[in-house]
């Protein structure tokens, strides 16, 4: 199953930093894509990714898991504070026809 899951976090997370951090994290194999953006002047960050999972809750640990791996010393699993978690399901694309 596919999901969708979006991370707001309270994090101190400058440019390159993210941008290390999503290289990293679209690496990982369970992972179809990761995005991320600044909200709210810098102070928050926004990821949204697109993940392979068995259930929504594994969605949501494999994608914290990845962030805490590929953060490093920024520790954004254990040092930022999570403030908003979405997870929807996605349909996957249709077959193609041949």
């Amino acid at each position: 199953m596919r999901y969708r899951v979006e991370l707001l976090l309270r994090a101190t997370v400058d440019e390159e930093s993210l941008h290390d951090i999503l290289i990293g994290a679209n690496t990982y194999a369970i992972v179809e894509s990761v995005e991320a953006t600044h909200d709210n002047g810098g102070k928050d960050q926004r990821f949204t990714a697109r993940i392979h999972a068995p259930s929504p809750e594994a969605a949501l640990g494999s994608i914290l898991t990845v962030l805490d791996q590929t953060s490093g010393h920024l520790g954004l699993a254990e040092e930022g504070s999570l403030r908003r978690v979405v997870i929807e399901r996605e349909e996957p694309p249709p077959a193609p026809h041949g």
